[in-house]
């Protein structure tokens, strides 16, 4: 996992410089397996497929973060992917979906 610094979104609208207010700093986190890391960029690959063939192996979803913008990184534990052994939880109990105040008005 990768903790580090973005810049906030452009203010798309005209605005008077005389009352404008910085938005300041937008802290991030993104976890992926770590495909690059030098002193320019960290890159990460949230998935992989074809994860048994490694002449095969793909990733989508890179990340690229410019170093100088990483806070910390902290390293966590990896599931054995490669063998196929990957340990499947338990799924999470499915939430009953709730219908909106307008969908509600409607009936």
């Amino acid at each position: 996992m990768i903790e580090w610094e973005d810049s906030a979104q452009p203010i798309p609208a005209w605005s008077y410089l005389a009352s404008f207010e910085a938005p300041g700093i937008i802290l991030c986190a993104s976890v992926g397996w770590m495909i690059r890391d030098d002193d320019d960029m960290k890159a990460l690959a949230p998935n992989m497929g074809a994860i048994n063939d490694e002449r095969s192996m793909q990733v989508s979803g890179v990340i690229q973060i410019p170093t100088r913008c990483v806070l910390r990184v902290t390293h966590l534990d990896e599931p054995d992917v490669t063998s196929g052994a990957v340990r499947v939880s338990d799924p999470a109990p499915k939430r009953k979906r709730q219908r909106s105040a307008s969908v509600q008005a409607l009936a």
